[in-house]
């Protein structure tokens, strides 16, 4: 026993390392058809699952089926007649347990189910709990989870009722097993075919062998579990990932200079493929320079920033990067000359200065002294006009931010994720929107954080709001997947197309 559950232990530890990198090796189109919390749930409950059918379980039902064998061969040695008598109580026993452990398995799994949705009810209003009690709704929020409270309960009652039936019904065959053994015994002990010892025998081992076995029905309920727990595991364990960020392959270029070139490529979702999202796109990104890219919604803008960090891989075309088709280059070399700033910054539940230092994680400042570490800190900071708010609060850079940032404002945390970007001095920056959810004085502190940062590297800009782009040396307008002009904004603004239109709007 000891054995087995020592090796479940070890089992399942392995499987849970092996499942976190695989999630962690695949391309982000996989993330877009999982749900948030998979990922936990299997983690959690299904190597649970898998651990309850590899340890002591499997020692146990080996032990039972033993002793199930042993038990019969005694008893038909010791009398072969009222051995066999007295067997008939095995076939009772299978049909009642059989019978009530299918019940007790449908009543659990409905029981288990409601208590799931009763789980997602409660981790959603705990997460959101500011709206929740902004608008009042937690009682109405919280008899919603009563609701599947009451249905676990229903069912679980019925699960325990058919458990106590199915108890008593082979206690009762036990019983019963007793009157028959020994009503059929006491005549061939007057017959003088057996002795009292051989009755006793006979009877103790058919009743042990017996319930031996009835300890394996139960068991194989884990075993089925713990397979099909393991199939959904293995299979993403197993599943090869297009564009793996672990893998040693491809080129790795002495220097990049950062100059981008998209050649006729089209793109469409995966999740999405009923849309193309870009059509027949060639663009240069000269290296050094600010290249902005603008448009309505939808219309292919940020399927460049995808394309060139290859978060995806283009249905049709190429991307360059300094000439070399980026599908060849090594895919953690390309991500470490790259940096992204996002419209809604995500920081990481840990200190102002953890954070940042996030960003040094892979490129080559990564095993630098620590003095040298605060030096670059402190300096990405300042040139995202972050220094002076930061010294400002009680514990400077050792402030913790809360869970996904949200201790600080709109604008503090999109200044952190400026400087997590630039700490590791990138060749490419890549900013999605980065001032859109910020109000006029924010945006404009952000802003000359950007054009700073922006200097002396490549830089492809997503904006919605003009007034960020106009001293762009290249803006790329984008309708419908396609481009429809490029310039300076003085020169877009003199031909009167569709971003002269976009600066009267």
């Amino acid at each position: 026993t000891i054995g087995f559950i020592h090796t479940g232990e070890h089992v399942t530890q392995k499987i849970r390392e092996h499942y976190l990198e695989a999630i962690l090796r695949q391309n982000i189109a996989y993330f877009d058809k999982l749900g948030a919390g998979e990922v936990t749930t299997r983690i959690t409950a299904d190597t649970n699952l898998i651990q309850d059918g590899v340890s002591e379980k499997v020692g146990l039902t080996l032990t039972a089926l033993a002793t199930f064998v042993t038990a019969f061969i005694v008893a038909y040695i010791k009398y072969a007649p009222l051995a066999g008598i007295c067997t008939s109580t095995i076939v009772a026993l299978l049909l009642i347990m059989g019978g009530g452990s299918q019940f007790i398995i449908k009543y659990s799994k409905l029981s288990l189910e409601s208590y799931g949705a009763g789980g997602t009810v409660a981790e959603e209003v705990i997460s959101s709990i500011r709206n929740a009690t902004a608008f009042g709704t937690q009682d109405k929020l919280a008899k919603q989870y009563e609701v599947h409270l009451r249905t676990a309960e229903r069912w679980g009652v019925r699960l325990q009722m058919a458990l106590g039936m199915m108890i008593g019904g082979m206690f009762g065959i036990m019983f019963l097993n007793y009157g028959l053994g020994f009503w059929m015994g006491s005549r061939f002990l007057v017959e003088g075919k057996v002795n009292v010892g051989q009755v006793l025998t006979i009877l103790m081992a058919i009743l042990i062998g017996s319930f031996s076995l009835g300890n394996v029905a139960p068991n194989g309920q884990a075993f089925t579990n713990a397979v099909a727990a393991a199939a959904k595991i293995f299979s993403t364990i197993d599943r090869v990932s297009p564009v793996d960020p672990t893998s040693d392959e491809g080129i790795i270029p002495e220097h990049a200079a950062g100059e981008i070139e998209f050649r006729n490529v089209k793109h469409i979702y995966p999740s999405r493929p009923e849309v193309t999202v870009m059509q027949d796109v060639s663009l240069k990104m000269p290296a050094g320079k600010t290249t902005a890219l603008v448009g309505p919604s939808g219309s292919g803008k940020s399927t460049v920033v995808g394309l060139v960090e290859r978060f995806y891989l283009p249905v049709g075309g190429t991307v360059y990067l300094d000439g070399h088709d980026i599908q060849t280059l090594n895919l953690r070399w390309l991500r470490q000359q790259i940096s992204l700033v996002q419209q809604e910054p995500v920081l990481f539940g840990t200190s102002i200065y953890k954070n940042i230092r996030h960003g040094l994680i892979g490129t080559r400042f990564e095993n630098e002294p620590e003095e040298r570490i605060r030096e670059l800190i402190q300096n990405a900071a300042k040139m995202a006009n972050a220094h002076e708010f930061i010294m400002s609060l009680p514990e400077q850079y050792e402030t913790n931010v809360g869970q996904r940032g949200f201790l600080l404002s709109g604008g503090q945390k999109q200044r952190i994720a400026i400087a997590r970007a630039v700490v590791s001095d990138p060749k490419i920056l890549l900013l999605d929107e980065a001032t859109s959810a910020l109000d006029t004085k924010s945006e404009g502190v952000v802003q000359a954080a950007l054009d700073r940062a922006a200097e002396g590297r490549t830089t492809i800009v997503i904006a919605h709001r003009l007034s960020t782009i106009k001293t762009a040396h290249n803006i790329v307008v984008f309708v419908n997947g396609n481009i429809v002009e490029q310039g300076t904004h003085d020169d877009l603004v003199e031909t009167g197309g569709t971003y002269s239109k976009l600066v009267e709007a």
